[in-house]
């Protein structure tokens, strides 16, 4: 059996090293053959090399081109296209699809051209344009009967009508999309990743948790017994921020955890972007905002993480920086609507409220064209608080009122309860007796979830009403486990990390993490801040 053959079949049984190996083997014989450059491409690639995986798949598109194959030549330059949108890199990912174009214009119906449509849909800004992509790749794949091509179009056909509003018929063609790739019928490891991630992106933008919780399930499944991990990253990032939205905090941690402990080495950092994005959203959401900053360092131009950084240079006043990070990513900030209420947030922060009222009010008109529910809380909140700033407090309880209800009935009570306060601040501030009722509710959900920050500012606001402040202690006793007990008083001995994980048994990288948890819980900055808590408090 040639190499390039035996490649192949380790490929279709998802062992990529062996793969790799075996296209290797073949470029010794043959440097310039472009299936064994295609398929050590994409063998590395799912061992995670992304970048040699791309140079290696750019020389297949030489090499095909030179023996005159335009259509396999134009499906890797579809792929390169895909690459580079990706990065954001998008006057190559133009140039790309443009060739990917040209080479398969006027071919017969190959699967080249679906996967063509595939990436069009992706790229196209408005839902009618992804549709009629994503029905043009279906077409392909029915005539072809490939079902690579037919689970990944269903997937963007469902993606396209949700985005339309049209949740109830998307849905139904994501749910068809994930049964074509997880029961085995489909033979492309991508096609079945693109599925997945499409229906959970989705799933995570309705708020739907239990779909999502259904299909992880079976995604993380599927994909370790198929070994596709970077599917698995990715797939774990995306549950795990549904379950930080949802206050699921304590399980969010450990989902996240298993998707950065499979690459614990960090040679794969492509992999990490989106788990380490969510968990510094989860940190800002703690009130953990140097945790948070370690964990975006060299996420900067990373579209995933633009979020948890504006949200984090709004926590410290940096507004500017804030609007700087919003216009560099623009446009490719995230989704529209999403873009939106960052916007609204941050001119909020710069004191616009009249600006800061317009996003809120282009924001709920997107939510109601697309059916985004939760998008339309958010627009109701910054539309609240922008009419609390300009003293219009009967439009300001009217708002934020309807979005707590909306925060609520979605199971989103982090926001719900910044809605809460922001409500009880314009009670208070007209002197209504409903204020400490609503302020008290606020404090209470901060304190379950343990936003500490937040907490913090809904006890200030109840001293100004004149009642107790935290229900809790900061820094006691019962908020550290057993194990952060024992590493404080190591902290208190005066032991340094390295010392620390001698004593223990375990990993320097450990004993800082757990040092770092301590500081934090305690509400401390440095060891020695810890060291005195400790000596105040008993601990």
């Amino acid at each position: 059996m040639d190499s390039t053959r035996a490649g192949w079949e380790h490929f279709a049984r998802a062992e990529w090293p062996a793969a790799r190996d075996a296209f290797a083997r073949a470029l010794v014989a043959a440097p310039d053959d472009p299936e064994a450059l295609d398929g050590l491409g994409q063998s590395l690639w799912w061992l995670g090399e992304r970048e040699a995986a791309i140079d290696r798949r750019r020389e297949a598109y030489v090499a095909y081109q030179r023996e005159g194959d335009a259509r396999r030549a134009g499906g890797v330059a579809t792929y390169l296209a895909a690459e580079h949108r990706i990065d954001g890199q998008h006057a190559a990912a133009a140039g790309w699809l443009m060739r990917a174009r040209r080479l398969l214009d006027g071919q017969e119906t190959v699967p080249e051209l679906g996967l063509l449509a595939i990436e069009e849909a992706k790229r196209a800004t408005e839902p009618a344009e992804a549709e009629r992509h994503a029905r043009a790749a279906l077409q392909v794949a029915q005539t072809l009967g490939d079902p690579d091509i037919e689970c990944a179009a269903l997937a963007q056909l469902g993606r396209a009508k949700v985005v339309d509003g049209r949740v109830q018929e998307g849905v139904a063609l994501l749910d068809e999309a994930m049964t074509v790739a997880l029961s085995g019928e489909t033979r492309d490891p991508m096609a079945c990743g693109d599925a997945c991630c499409t229906t959970l992106v989705v799933c995570d933008g309705l708020a739907d948790r239990d779909r999502a919780v259904q299909w992880c399930a079976a995604v993380v499944e599927f994909t370790e017994r198929r070994h596709f991990t970077p599917v698995q990253a990715w797939c774990r990032g995306i549950f795990a921020a549904l379950l930080v939205r949802s206050g699921e905090w304590e399980r969010a941690e450990a989902v996240l955890a298993e998707a950065l402990r499979r690459d614990a080495g960090g040679r794969r950092r492509e992999w990490r972007m989106l788990p380490l994005a969510v968990l510094a959203d989860l940190r800002l959401r703690q009130g953990r905002l140097e945790e948070a900053e370690r964990l975006l360092v060299g996420l900067e131009e990373h579209p995933a993480a633009l979020a948890p950084l504006v949200a984090l240079h709004l926590e410290r006043g940096e507004t500017a920086v804030a609007r700087a990070l919003l216009e560099r990513f623009e446009p490719d900030g995230g989704p529209e609507g999403e873009r939106l209420a960052l916007r609204a947030a941050v001119a909020l922060a710069e004191g616009d409220t009249g600006c800061a009222a317009d996003l809120a009010a282009r924001l709920g008109a997107f939510a109601r064209r697309r059916a985004r529910d939760d998008l339309a809380a958010e627009a109701a909140r910054a539309a609240g608080e922008a009419a609390a700033r300009r003293g219009n407090g009967d439009a300001a309880v009217a708002e934020l009122a309807s979005a707590v209800d909306r925060f609520d009935s979605l199971g989103l009570p982090l926001e719900a309860a910044r809605a809460r306060l922001a409500l009880a601040r314009v009670r208070a501030a007209a002197g209504s007796p409903l204020a400490l009722g609503c302020a008290v509710s606020a404090r209470d959900a901060f304190e379950r979830l343990g936003a500490r920050r937040d907490a913090d500012r809904a006890a200030a606001l109840l001293r100004e009403l004149g009642a107790a402040g935290r229900t809790t202690v900061r820094g006691g006793r019962d908020d550290l486990t057993v194990r952060e007990r024992e590493v404080l008083g190591l902290v208190v001995a005066g032991l340094s990390n390295a010392a620390i994980a001698e004593r223990l048994v375990i990993a320097p990288k450990t004993a800082e993490h757990h040092v770092s948890r301590v500081l934090a819980k305690l509400g401390v900055r440095t060891r020695a801040e810890a060291a005195a808590h400790a000596a105040r408090e008993g601990l």
